[in-house]
Formats: structure tokens, C-alpha cells, sequence
């Protein structure tokens, strides 16, 4: 139930993206900074009286991890899925964040000391060859947006880093507060980066901003807040694996949301997220490693 929450939350996000960054008629609102910096105040801001219980819970060893969470886990994706978004469609952007669990497999591997199965192998294969196709796809259709689609494949191995930390250093840990303060570590620069970049005055010179402002608001709320809370808890409880396996579903509500809001998805690109997804499944093999 967890995880089916979790892909609607998360599934959205890229659509509230969208139109934190633009109006009904595609005109720009806020600048891809500026929604990144909003999102993670805002979830600061409203997880900050958990934090500032937690503060005193926390073991000195364990700040650090806070931070590596706080910082790759949801300051750096979050500054590239909006450009990211800036510049491709919402179902695209999901599709791809679909390769959370093949880096999340090839991050505790390298440096968490997991082990793989033969299939796991065939799957990230095949997970990586599928985005490759996507990425090609697009600039075949005469796009020059691939550099941005490597973008939101940066992101999704920051996610891989970050959801192998959880259960790995900080285990004993309250999922609750693991997720206020490793945003508190980004939402306080962000804070001030809003306050000097001009982003609070957009409301009142554009007639759009209120109202991209509250797709924000929705984002910050819950595809970060809330997403980030019942993420850490999956992950302690179910291991990294399982956690990012919530891949399979995202896709799913991104695409949906886009083809409401007009996007134009082809068969080539539904056939690409097929291959995705089917790397993805091979890799949440549950066989046992031999040895």
C-alpha cells in the first residue's frame, strides 16, 4: 500500500513540475532554480517541527550521512529534474527516472558491497540499453534535448546513492526524522537562494504565478515531504531493492498525466519504457546470489 501510494505521489510530481515552471499556455512562470529552491523550502518548512525535536536524537557519527542523504538524495535531483523538465514532457522525464533501481543495484554493488545475480546483470543491461534507445529516440525525432534527458539519469543515481545509505548507516534511525533533517540540510540555502532570486515577487508581476506557485506548494507538500518520509520507511523496512521498485508504477502516472495534459507519447516511446521496465524487473530478481 506503501508503494502504490508512493508511485501516485511521485508519479505526479513530474506534471506539478510542469506547471510550476510554465502557464496554461506554456509560457514560462518560474525559472527551473527558482521551483527547485520554492520545493525544498517548502518541505523544510513544513517538516521543521519534527526536526527540530529530532536534533537532539541524532548521534554525532550519523550527521554525516544526514547530509549525504539530504544533499544527493533530494537537493541535486531536485535541481535537475526542473531543468530537466524544462525542457521534455512530464511522461518522458518519468520513464526515465525508471532507472532508480538499476543504479540502486549498481551503487550498493560498488560501493555498499551487495552482490548480483546473473539476471540482475541482463537486467541492468537492459535497463541502460532501453534508456539509451529513449535518449536516442528523441534526438532522432529532431529534438536537441538529449543533454537534458542525461540530466534526470544523473538524478536517478543520486536517488540510487541516497536510497542505499538508508539501510545501510542509518538503520536504527526514525524514517520521520531521517527526512526532516536531511531536507532541513537543503531547504535553509535554498530558503535564502528564494528570498534573493526574485521568485516571491513573480505572484504579483505575473497573473500566473499564484497559481503556479500552488502547483509548487502541492510538490513541496507531498511529492517531497510526504514521498520522501514514506520512501525512507519502505527502504528500512523492505531494503533499497524493493524501495526503488516503485520505478515500475511511476511511469505508469507520469505518462497518464502527461497524455491529460496533451503531451504526445509514441508507440517508440512506450516501447522503450517496456524495455525499462523489463530491466527492472530482472533486477528486483529475488534469487540469492550464488556464494
Amino acid at each position: 500500500m506503501l508503494l502504490l501510494i508512493l508511485a501516485l505521489t511521485w508519479g505526479s510530481s513530474f506534471i506539478l513540475m510542469h506547471r510550476g515552471l510554465v502557464d496554461g499556455q506554456d509560457k514560462p512562470v518560474f525559472t527551473p532554480a527558482q521551483v527547485a529552491a520554492l520545493r525544498l523550502s517548502m518541505a523544510g518548512l513544513v517538516l521543521l517541527p519534527i526536526s527540530i525535536g529530532a536534533i537532539r536524537k541524532v548521534k554525532r557519527e550519523d550527521w554525516k550521512w544526514i547530509a549525504v542523504v539530504g544533499i544527493v538524495g533530494s537537493g541535486i535531483p531536485a535541481f535537475l529534474f526542473t531543468n530537466a523538465q524544462s525542457h521534455l514532457q512530464s511522461g518522458i522525464t518519468g520513464i526515465l527516472n525508471s532507472l532508480t533501481p538499476l543504479f540502486t543495484l549498481v551503487v550498493g554493488f560498488f560501493l555498499f558491497n551487495k552482490k548480483f545475480v546473473g539476471a540482475q546483470v541482463l537486467g541492468v543491461v537492459l535497463g541502460f540499453v532501453g534508456a539509451a534507445l529513449l535518449i536516442a529516440t528523441k534526438h532522432m525525432d529532431g529534438e536537441n534535448d538529449w543533454p537534458y534527458a542525461l540530466l534526470v539519469v544523473l538524478a536517478t543515481l543520486s536517488y540510487g546513492i541516497s536510497v542505499n545509505i538508508i539501510p545501510s548507516r542509518l538503520i536504527h534511525m526514525n524514517s520521520l526524522h531521517i527526512s526532516a533533517l536531511s531536507l532541513l540540510f537543503t531547504s535553509i540555502p535554498c530558503g535564502i537562494y528564494v528570498a534573493y532570486s526574485g521568485a516571491l515577487q513573480v505572484p504579483a508581476h505575473n497573473p500566473a504565478g499564484w497559481a503556479s506557485l500552488g502547483y509548487i506548494a502541492i510538490l513541496a507538500c507531498m511529492g517531497t515531504a510526504v514521498a520522501t518520509i514514506l520512501y525512507f520507511r519502505l527502504a528500512k523496512d523492505t531494503g533499497a531493492l524493493f524501495a526503488s521498485s516503485v520505478a515500475y508504477l511511476m511511469p505508469l502516472v507520469a505518462v497518464g498525466w502527461g497524455v491529460a495534459d496533451g503531451e504526445r507519447i509514441t508507440m517508440k516511446h512506450l516501447g522503450c519504457a517496456a524495455i525499462i521496465l523489463a530491466g527492472v524487473y530482472l533486477v528486483n530478481s529475488r534469487k540469492k546470489p550464488a556464494g
